[in-house]
């Protein structure tokens, strides 16, 4: 064979080598396309969590992956009524937009073109979400605010199909929607489900749905953080662990699917933030969160969860709680309130107890302590280690079922004794002064006219007290468990004080809800 001739069958094999390299790379790479997988092992309704896959090189196919999602993405748009003499309270709890600015800039705002002035007419409300399709059956998954107080619930399909939609449950704590519609023995394309456990921060993700109305949208960006506890709506940080993107999320793309670099469900398109001006902060329910939600909602109509029944003092156990409780570290959560006949109560805790452990386990924070509890079933025992009077003892709490609105009006409250003479105007000590609260503001504050307390007028900004975020007009209750009845009280309390000692400050935080902070006594705090 001649020179031209090897050369020209050399250049032939690499020339097949590269098209077929190409074309098993394109087939390994393709998203995959799945209608609904029953969970017959686990006995479940919903399609199972896909198996890994290696690591993607390079950018995914975000066409395609785009072409296999949208015909399981749909719009939901939800109309209700809000009747006469309705009050604030009840849009939040009966109507469809709760009246929250984060869910007004994500969900849309109703149709109020009049403003809330004058007496209050029905008005009819429409507001617009997303979803997808999980089963070919209909079964939609959501978000509750997309679904919430509707009295009519409209689904349209990818193909322009309409279709009446019910509510087959929701889960407020973690802002989830179960909704379902009749194909009539149609079957619907769906989205299979991935781990959102095994997302990595910097991994691509892609949100889809209907921003401003503008259907099909397609957003890229990346995982940013992973178990973002934040307060969204009625959501409860420690129960939902967002999924923070910077893929770009609108008006109208609440409920839509966020998706991996293989086409599949790693959370729902939840809210964004915007405040101070921040830019491409958006959160996504983790879908291994929602799919266990929505079995329940499916099976019973509602997410059961373990109660344990205490208020949690929402300052951290710092340097200065450990050595005012004597602890052995700054571990676990301090009881600032136990409700009255739950679980807690039953089982002996009291106020001012600090947890440290549940079976065994250290505490580390508030939320630790509630999504620990909150993964137990109602009726399921749990053992914790407390600390009292700075010994620790271990108490074993029978939960109960979390209610979805659990309210300090359960708690147990304190009938106080008859005011002390307030003959001082002011008082000053620990980083703040202090006067009397005029009876005109009590009302306002939730207070009667025989609660202890004394109002803060003005805070050292260079003091722990400030650090500590204590504000003015904020009302103080307590000073070291000893109610502060009057400024006298308060100066007489300061007095006993030396330098450096830790005070215990209990102040009020709601209708019927104190907190607790721990300063150290500043130099001159008595003088």
């Amino acid at each position: 064979m001649n020179r031209k001739a090897s050369f020209a069958a050399l250049l032939g094999v690499v020339a097949v080598s590269i098209i077929f390299g190409m074309v098993i790379g394109g087939r390994l790479n393709a998203p995959p396309v799945m209608h609904a997988a029953r969970d017959t092992a686990r006995g479940g309704v919903f399609p199972a969590v896909s198996g890994a896959s290696p690591g993607i090189v390079g950018l995914p196919d975000f066409a395609e992956i785009a072409e296999n999602t949208l015909p399981a993405v749909v719009g939901v748009q939800n109309t209700s009524v809000r009747k006469e003499g309705d009050d604030d309270q009840g849009d939040q709890d009966q109507n469809a937009v709760p009246d929250d600015p984060m869910f007004k800039f994500f969900f849309g705002q109703p149709n109020n073109p009049h403003g809330r002035s004058g007496p209050r007419q029905p008005e009819r409300r429409v507001s617009s979400g997303s979803g997808f399709i999980i089963t070919d059956d209909g079964y939609i998954l959501t978000n509750n605010h997309v679904v919430e107080g509707a009295t009519k619930l409209q689904v349209t399909l990818d193909t322009g199909e309409k279709f009446d939609a019910k509510v087959i449950g929701r889960d407020p704590m973690i802002d989830l929607g179960l909704i379902k519609i009749d194909p009539k023995g149609k079957k619907l394309p769906t989205l299979p489900l991935g781990d959102s456990d095994s997302l990595r921060i910097g991994t691509w993700v892609m949100a889809v749905g209907n921003p401003l109305s503008l259907e099909r949208t397609v957003t890229v960006g990346v995982v940013s953080g992973k178990k973002r506890q934040v307060q969204i709506g009625t959501t409860i940080p420690g129960l939902a662990n967002f999924i923070q993107t910077d893929a770009a999320i609108n008006f109208g793309n609440s409920g839509g699917p966020l998706l991996d670099g293989q086409g599949r469900v790693v959370g729902i398109n939840t809210a964004i933030f915007r405040g101070e001006m921040a830019e491409g902060i958006g959160f996504a329910i983790p879908i291994n969160e929602a799919r266990k939600a929505a079995e329940e909602l499916r099976s019973g109509g509602e997410v059961k969860r373990g109660y344990l029944g205490v208020t949690m003092s929402q300052s951290a156990v710092n340097e200065a709680t450990r050595t005012y409780y004597k602890l052995p570290d700054t571990g676990g959560v301090l009881v600032s309130g136990v409700a009255t006949k739950g679980p807690a109560e039953h089982a002996g805790i009291q106020r001012n107890d600090v947890i440290r452990k549940i079976d065994g386990e250290p505490v580390k924070d508030n939320q630790d302590l509630q999504s620990r509890v909150a993964s137990h079933k109602p009726g399921e025992t749990v053992r914790l280690e407390v600390y009292r009077e700075g010994k620790p003892t271990n108490v074993d709490v029978k939960l109960g079922n979390r209610p979805i609105n659990f309210e300090d009006s359960d708690e147990e409250t304190v009938t106080p004794e008859e005011p002390a003479d307030r003959g001082e105007a002011t008082g000053s000590g620990l980083g703040f002064k202090v006067r009397a609260i005029p009876q005109s503001m009590r009302q306002g504050l939730g207070m009667s006219s025989t609660d202890p307390g004394v109002l803060i007028e003005s805070v050292d900004p260079e003091s722990d007290a400030a650090e500590q975020g204590l504000q003015q007009m904020t009302p103080i209750l307590s000073v070291n468990d000893v109610p502060v009845r009057s400024v006298a009280d308060f100066n007489r309390i300061v007095k006993t004080l030396k330098p450096g000692d830790t005070a215990k400050v209990e102040y009020k935080t709601g209708k019927n809800r104190s907190d607790s902070l721990f300063l150290v006594v500043p130099p001159h705090a008595t003088k």
